[in-house]
């Protein structure tokens, strides 16, 4: 790595941390918000000792006492409006069933209304209460989380604008070592004796490349004309075919670099 491209991503990764700084953040304020929002249905939702309340950030698992089964499950929603997001309804959601006395135990059934009956005249008294805490909260939580992404903006876009120069001093000492003498040397490996293929042109694609080395490029640099080795043969009988190849387009030759990188010297 060439000392230039050291000192960029010495600045990309200062950047980043600065950044991760502002996602810790950021996750903390959406726990606290969570905890609140607990609270919330915590101090409204009264505990009744037939049952259990598994209580989420904006959902109510309701069971039986000591059992895993849902008699209910309440859920707090909200929707998009006036540019902001807004809680405007709760619902209750039961398991779908159909009822046939007669030779079976219906006590369940029973439990199931009993409890809907409970909660439903819990929130027929405070479903607005609720509601109007979730926005409260929601609607403070907001103004913090923004100001955070407004100062994590500015920092995704110097850590864009350092990446785009790291990209174009790899792309240059890319050119670089390819258009030096020895070019670029696609090592064998010891378990594959498989060598990579090359899409040159749209139409035209080499396979078995060993090498490749530029020989001159245009001025815009967006092409270079190329002397590709390419191995011919199997087993211990192989030979090397250098073919020339005139105006690839750079990309094309990032392209193949990328795939092989591991394997190019």
């Amino acid at each position: 790595m060439s000392k230039r491209l050291e000192i960029l991503e010495q600045k990309y990764n200062a950047i980043y941390d600065e950044i991760a700084g502002v996602d810790g953040r950021i996750d903390d304020l959406n726990e606290r918000q969570s905890r609140e929002y607990r609270s919330i249905l915590e101090k409204y939702l009264e505990k009744h000792y037939a049952y259990d309340l598994i209580i989420h950030a904006k959902e109510v698992r309701i069971t039986k006492k000591g059992e895993n089964y849902s008699l209910l499950d309440l859920y707090l929603h909200d929707s998009w409006s006036g540019g902001k997001s807004v809680f405007d309804k709760i619902t209750f959601n039961t398991s779908s069933f159909r009822t046939e006395f007669g030779g079976t135990d219906m006590k369940w059934a029973t439990e199931q209304f009993e409890c809907l009956a409970f909660y439903s005249r819990i929130l027929e008294d405070f479903a607005d209460d609720i509601i109007a805490e979730f926005n409260s909260v929601n609607e403070r939580y907001s103004k913090l989380v923004s100001a955070l992404y407004e100062l994590r903006r500015p920092l995704k876009k110097d850590a864009s604008k350092v990446n785009e120069m790291m990209d174009k001093v790899e792309d240059e000492n890319m050119m670089e070592k390819l258009m030096s003498d020895d070019g670029l040397l696609v090592q064998d490996l010891e378990d594959d004796k498989y060598l990579p293929r090359f899409q040159v042109k749209f139409d035209w694609e080499l396979n078995s490349v060993k090498s490749i080395r530029g020989l001159s490029k245009t001025a815009s640099g967006k092409s270079v004309d190329l002397e590709v080795s390419v191995r011919r043969g199997y087993g211990n009988d192989t030979t090397l075919e250098t073919i020339k190849v005139d105006r690839v387009r750079f990309d094309n030759v990032k392209a193949f670099i990328n795939r092989n990188k591991k394997r190019i010297a």
